[in-house]
């Protein structure tokens, strides 16, 4: 029952925020983001095991699975971009649910960890350029700002 309330709770406050802010409540990200990387990182959840796109996947989806679960976590790197896809997360109902009433999920607490695990896995500064959503998945699309630490 405490998860079908929490569920619904997030679903409300997102729908809240999308109302009152539009897509301006996407500067939440960074707040909401910092409080779960807090958690994370005072759970020593996140471990960089490698410098790979691979490895970079492979640690994401260990946090999540760790946190709840997750179907399966892609990486791709190009040259100036790094892509994580994230499908069915821990909070896939809700944005399910905010996207069949036309809303825009406003806040992921998971873009600043899975910020810090690529710029920690590359070894170099990152921007969060985008965050693309749909019914089954997320991308978050971050850009590369310097070249690598030597």
């Amino acid at each position: 029952m405490v998860k079908k309330v929490s569920k619904l709770f997030v679903i409300g406050l997102q729908e809240a925020l999308y109302e009152t802010h539009g897509k301006m409540a996407l500067a939440l990200n960074r707040i909401a983001g910092r409080a779960m990387l807090k958690h994370i990182e005072d759970e020593e959840l996140l471990e960089i095991t490698g410098d790979t796109a691979e490895s970079l996947a492979h640690d994401i989806e260990d946090v999540l699975e760790k946190l709840d679960s997750v179907e399966a976590v892609e990486v791709e790197e190009t040259e100036d971009e790094i892509r994580v896809t994230v499908v069915e997360c821990p909070f896939s109902d809700a944005k399910r649910a905010l996207l069949r009433r036309d809303k825009v999920p406003v806040v992921c607490p998971f873009a600043s960890f899975i910020l810090k695990a690529t710029e920690e896995t590359f070894n170099q500064e990152m921007r969060m350029k985008e965050i693309n959503v749909d019914e089954e998945k997320c991308e978050f699309v971050m850009e590369r700002l310097e070249k690598p630490k030597e």
